[in-house]
């Protein structure tokens, strides 16, 4: 069974609309499709839809929906305020909706049309090849009767669990600017019958000042202003396109929009372009617009720029957004407590991790490597080595700090600096290499007592070389990351993190990434480092190939302890999910 969002209240008219309905003009069937294609258009952008993708246009204001799934939203067009549950939420992006939410427009503070789309479009059947509503016809819509939006309809649409948190960077400039502007230039293309309007009542047309009046629906608006004539006294009706300027007797020109009839029997003195019907669209009664004539040549260069512009102008992820999407992922499973541990992190927590490794990846010490049955855990490793090779594609120099036996068997395949228990040479180390940023991942971290502990409460200390030292001597950022609470950098949350039944670490860094699996925080670091970079951090990685590699090695299951190609008791795939989803999330798959 689909569900989708009912209608509370449908507002003053609020529409389903894709594209249009084209081609049956000879039956008379007008075309129909959103008055403002541009914002249509960034509707289903900012959702990831196709560009045809139904959506609902909201005329003035007024729409109440509840979301009966979970899903995202996008809101564009006139300014609108909008609210979730009460909260008010933006236009121009990628909006989570969950299940039982409640959406409000509110009435347009500037502008008179608001599309909404969703994920996946609204499941709307067609006639005659669409389903635009054209309440004039009595076609399209819901209920394929051309009927607007009204309370109680259930308006289909598919579940979405995951979608890039995208945004429009630079609106369309009819709505960032023309809208703003107390008079408007709307320009026009003269056509063949304009020879019938004399040179006097051409300039007069061109050289006044119109109003919108309040006759100004879908199918045309009437302006009032100076009034203009024809020669035509008497003509038969003929086709009419989209903008065409009719001037009836009245001298009172009308501009034909979407629902206009198909053919039409006052003469015309041209018709408007396409970006500036958006803009016309958008003004309201009272609104001020005078007209420019422009040529034909003139006019196909501008369709050829909106085409361009429509086609190249795409939604940028926004990268705070992101980071925090990623940071609620990698703590769903809340299999050791973290997903409560990252109530109390700082909520850009892995936006300022990503930032500082972008910024200071010159060279990088990280370091791994927990002890686990006399040899090292697959989990750190894994991670420290997708952060490694990130780090070398972004041109820095990447070490990795470990103990044995995880020294001895990467030694030979990676950068690495051996450490030792009961000997700290941190201070040698750092004015010997002088790290711009020091990072550890999945590495014990004292006891407020002084000594290491794993999970179970069991001292490892004669087993661990002490890398805290690294980040009590150092002066750059540090960055930790951890999925237990006794690892470097859990100092920052010590006192929650006594309800784990656990002996946690007292040692602090700069910043804190908790996740359910310490190696899917670095694979989120990725995520986000690929946005910021525009460079997909994942294409070179085969996160089961260097599992299988680092089994060869020694490296044992951190929760088992046995030799198993899993990472704390997840499988390959579980991992490769989590990998696909942040993928998903940066838009890199």
């Amino acid at each position: 069974m689909i569900d989708g969002f009912k209608v509370v209240n449908g507002g003053i008219q609020s529409l389903i609309q894709d594209r249009g309905r084209f081609g049956f003009n000879h039956l008379g069937i007008t075309t129909s499709g959103p008055m403002d294609q541009e914002s249509f258009y960034w509707a289903n952008k900012l959702c990831g839809n196709d560009l045809n993708a139904p959506a609902i246009e909201v005329t003035i204001g007024g729409l109440e929906l509840e979301a009966k799934l979970s899903t995202y939203i996008a809101i564009t067009g006139a300014k609108v305020p909008v609210t979730l549950n009460d909260q008010n939420i933006k236009m121009w992006e990628t909006i989570p909706i969950s299940k039982g939410e409640i959406l409000k427009f509110d009435y347009m503070l500037k502008g008179m049309r608001a599309y909404l789309g969703t994920a996946g479009g609204f499941i709307i059947k067609n006639v005659f090849g669409s389903c635009a509503t054209t309440v004039r016809e009595s076609i399209g819509g819901l209920s394929q009767n051309g009927s607007p939006l009204k309370s109680s309809d259930l308006i289909p649409c598919e579940s979405y669990k995951l979608l890039p948190p995208l945004k429009c960077e630079t609106k369309p400039s009819h709505i960032e600017n023309e809208i703003m502007r107390s008079i408007s230039t709307i320009r026009v293309v003269l056509g063949y019958q304009s020879e019938d309007f004399s040179n006097d009542q051409k300039d007069i047309f061109f050289n006044s000042l119109y109003e919108i009046s309040e006759r100004n629906d879908r199918m045309g608006i009437r302006i009032l202003g100076r009034k203009i004539q024809s020669s035509i006294t008497n003509m038969l009706s003929e086709g009419i396109s989209l903008g065409a300027i009719q001037i009836p007797q009245d001298g009172q020109p009308i501009i034909l929009m979407n629902d206009r009839q198909t053919i039409g029997g006052y003469p015309k003195i041209g018709s408007i372009i396409s970006d500036d019907l958006d803009k016309l669209s958008q003004l309201n009664q009272g609104d001020k617009i005078n007209f420019q004539v422009i040529s034909k040549e003139e006019a196909h260069n501008l369709l050829s720029l909106r085409y361009f512009r429509i086609s190249k102008n795409i939604p940028k992820i926004d990268i705070r957004t992101l980071a925090l999407q990623v940071q609620k992922l990698l703590v769903k499973k809340n299999c050791r407590g973290m997903s409560l541990i990252s109530e109390f992190l700082p909520k850009d927590a892995y936006f300022r991790a990503a930032k500082l490794l972008n910024k200071n990846h010159r060279l990088v010490f990280i370091g791994t490597g927990f002890p686990v049955n006399g040899s090292f855990e697959t989990d750190g490793p894994l991670g420290a080595i997708a952060i490694y090779k990130s780090i070398k594609v972004m041109g820095g120099e990447p070490y990795i700090v470990c103990d044995n036996p995880l020294f001895d068997a990467i030694k030979h395949k990676f950068n690495a600096i051996e450490i030792t228990p009961g000997d700290d040479s941190s201070l040698e180390l750092i004015n010997k290499y002088n790290p711009s940023l020091i990072m550890s991942i999945e590495r014990p971290g004292k006891n407020k007592d002084g000594r290491y502990y794993n999970m179970r409460g069991v001292d490892i200390s004669e087993k661990c070389a002490n890398f805290d030292s690294f980040f009590e001597n150092a002066r750059c950022p540090k960055i930790s990351i951890g999925d237990g609470g006794n690892e470097i950098g859990m100092g920052n949350v010590a006192s929650h993190l006594y309800d784990l039944n656990i002996k946690p670490s007292s040692t602090t860094c700069d910043v804190l990434l908790v996740a359910d699996v310490s190696n899917w925080a670095a694979h989120g670091l990725l995520a986000i480092l690929s946005v910021i970079n525009n460079k997909n951090l994942f294409e070179d990685w085969n996160n089961e190939k260097i599992l299988k590699l680092l089994c060869s090695l020694g490296a044992v299951d951190g929760v088992s302890g046995e030799s198993s190609i899993t990472e704390d008791g997840f499988s390959p795939k579980e991992s490769e999910l989590v990998i696909d989803n942040l993928k998903k999330l940066s838009r890199l798959c």
